[in-house]
């Protein structure tokens, strides 16, 4: 498959005091259209700084971020906001949804920001609603919704554009086990099912088990790859081992 995500050798250096920090250290990755790659490490090992500028988010001090291949490292702010835009979908650990919204019109939100209008993709986002299982619940708001109701409209609004990449951050970090589950399982079913490719940032291991391929992190760099194939079981235990065997 088609490489659609690439770092080349980023550097992410923030001040700190009269000196500066390297939060990210000569990182390279890439990243194969329809893969689940997830990004893992522990709090301050550099995966959320990562992950933003993998988005476009931020900027690296040095280095290049390439995106369905467009370099977005490269871009002005102007262009970069609109690469963003159209190239990824973004699931947080909070969800983000606008309160005086619907469901089905925070789905739409994509469609309403590019200036276009919510009903000529109405069939889009009825077929989202289903995938995530809030075909009945499209008239609520959000204060009517379970917290994993919640992200499962996040994860459809990211999914609405058809974006080349989604980037999960912690997505079930703010939820109880069953429904993070619930979530992850939501996840590999968009990529199984949908070709999706998705790059989630976790400390938790139950959660990178769903990944085709874990990056482990710490103090800004790769630390190791640990390849686990796309299978459906989700089992954790020969990831957990392999942690172990790395210290974490």
């Amino acid at each position: 498959m088609p490489v659609i995500l690439e770092a080349k050798d980023l550097v992410k250096r923030y001040p700190l005091g009269e000196g500066e920090v390297d939060a990210l250290r000569g990182v390279s990755l890439a990243v194969e259209q329809g893969e689940f790659v997830a990004i893992m490490g522990a709090s301050g090992s550099g995966k959320s700084t990562m992950l933003q500028l993998l988005g476009g988010l931020d900027l690296p001090t040095s280095g290049e971020v390439v995106i369905d291949g467009i370099s977005i490292s490269a871009l002005d702010e102007e262009h970069r906001t609109l690469t963003r835009r159209d190239k990824t979908g973004f699931v947080f650990q909070f969800f983000n949804l606008i309160p005086l919204l619907s469901v089905a019109e925070n789905v739409a939100l994509p469609f309403l920001i590019a200036g276009d209008a919510a009903s000529r993709h109405r069939e889009r986002i009825d077929e989202l609603l289903a995938l995530v299982g809030l075909s009945d619940k499209a008239a609520h708001r959000p204060d009517q919704l379970s917290a994993g109701e919640q992200q499962r409209v996040a994860l459809a609004r990211a999914l609405a554009t058809k974006p080349a990449i989604l980037l999960a951050d912690e997505p079930t970090g703010n939820l109880d086990y069953t429904t993070g589950a619930e979530i992850l399982d939501l996840l590999w079913d968009s990529a199984e099912r949908l070709g999706q490719t998705i790059v989630l940032v976790t400390h938790d291991a139950r959660a990178a088990a769903y990944a085709d391929r874990v990056l482990v992190v710490r103090d800004g760099v790769v630390l190791d790859e640990i390849v686990l194939g796309r299978r459906a079981d989700h089992e954790a235990k020969p990831l957990i081992r392999r942690l172990a065997e790395l210290g974490l």
